[in-house]
């Protein structure tokens, strides 16, 4: 009899435990099979603009930041008056004002100022960077920067000391506008270096010049 009890006091909370451990949730934690493909999406962002920036400095291009003026309308053809904003609207506007607060229209930025001072810079120096690319004076890193070469002709001390110019005043340029298209794209100045210097290697190098490739998973000095 006392056998009986026993196992009647001890096969409930034994049958419940069971119960409660064929009911726990199963959580899937294996990582997803497909890749993530948000670091391809933001590099292919950050590629197209270095892809219209160097259109600029290398004159293919007009610059990214500025748009042309809509052609005028012919005599013939009257513009039709622009729409007379709601008095609800103008009102608005002025609290905004009043409030400090700015209503958004088409105006440029600090950042994006700066941004064309700097791509006029580069366009300027253009010429004479790319005389010292030909004759083997410089070529370009895989850092998006530009760095000295040993060509024969930096055996001058005059025209060695005139690549070393152009090369601090180019590299301090590009430094600024990878610093400022990170700002502006909300991403970082070395994501940003890496994709110039990728589209100045692919797509701007001419052949004969010299440039920094990845070959067998390292970087190697090669002319295009």
């Amino acid at each position: 009899m006392r056998r009986i009890i026993l196992l009647c006091l001890v096969l409930p909370p034994v049958v419940v435990s069971l119960q409660l451990a064929s009911c726990r949730p199963q959580v899937d934690i294996n990582l997803p099979k497909e890749p993530i493909k948000i670091e391809v999406k933001v590099e292919l962002h950050i590629y197209q603009h270095a892809v219209q920036d160097l259109d600029y400095i290398t004159g293919a291009e007009p610059s990214p930041e500025t748009k042309p003026e809509p052609a005028p309308p012919k005599e013939e053809e009257k513009p039709a008056p622009p729409a007379e904003q709601p008095k609800e609207s103008r009102a608005s506007d002025i609290l905004l004002r009043f409030l400090g607060i700015g209503v958004a229209y088409a105006e440029t930025t600090p950042d994006q100022q700066r941004l064309q001072q700097v791509l006029d810079s580069m366009r300027k120096r253009y010429g004479t960077l790319s005389s010292y690319k030909a004759d083997g004076s410089i070529g370009e890193n895989r850092n998006g920067l530009v760095q000295e070469r040993p060509s024969a002709k930096m055996s001058d001390a005059n025209y060695a000391k005139a690549v070393r110019a152009t090369i601090a005043a180019e590299n301090a340029d590009r430094k600024l506008l990878y610093e400022i298209r990170a700002r502006i794209d909300g991403t970082s100045a070395q994501a940003q270096a890496i994709a110039y210097a990728k589209a100045w290697r692919e797509k701007y190098a001419r052949p004969g010049e010299w440039i920094e490739v990845p070959v067998g998973g390292n970087w190697v000095w090669k002319q295009k």
